[in-house]
């Protein structure tokens, strides 16, 4: 999928691209604890109504991780995937949520990244040296 709009993004296209972040991060924030974890993405992968504008997957990891961390919140990686995870689902990539551990853990601390066609689209700093513990979407 290439859009020669993508390369680009203009003003109000960044700012309806920041609000479409911040409401699938409140959407994910009501949802994540009241859902188990593989129904949440189930719900999160559901095709949408109508498609959203594309950007480039690891483009938009970026920018949802930028956008994500402007005022005093740093939401931990889990929410940061699940809101790229929507994202990618809403503009028709086959996205997948990712969770891991370290190559050599040294407590129970857990990360979570997505991919795309297995490849690593973030947030930022994606799959980093985490070994896959499950896959999701």
């Amino acid at each position: 999928m290439t859009d020669p709009d993508s390369a680009r993004l203009g003003t109000w296209r960044k700012a309806g691209l920041a609000i479409r972040v911040w409401a699938r991060y409140v959407t994910v924030l009501a949802s994540v604890k009241r859902h188990p974890l593989p129904a949440l993405v189930d719900r999160l992968g559901s095709p949408p109504s109508h498609a959203s504008p594309w950007v480039e997957p690891t483009r938009l990891g970026r920018i949802v991780a930028r956008v994500l961390r402007l005022g005093p919140l740093n939401p931990r990686c889990l929410y940061t995937s699940l809101v790229l995870y929507r994202l990618l689902r809403e503009q028709g990539e086959p996205a997948k949520l990712v969770i891991g551990l370290p190559r050599e853990p040294k407590d129970k601390d857990a990360h979570a990244w997505v991919e795309v066609a297995g490849i690593d689209v973030g947030p930022p700093p994606g799959r980093s040296n985490h070994q896959e513990l499950a896959r999701f979407g």
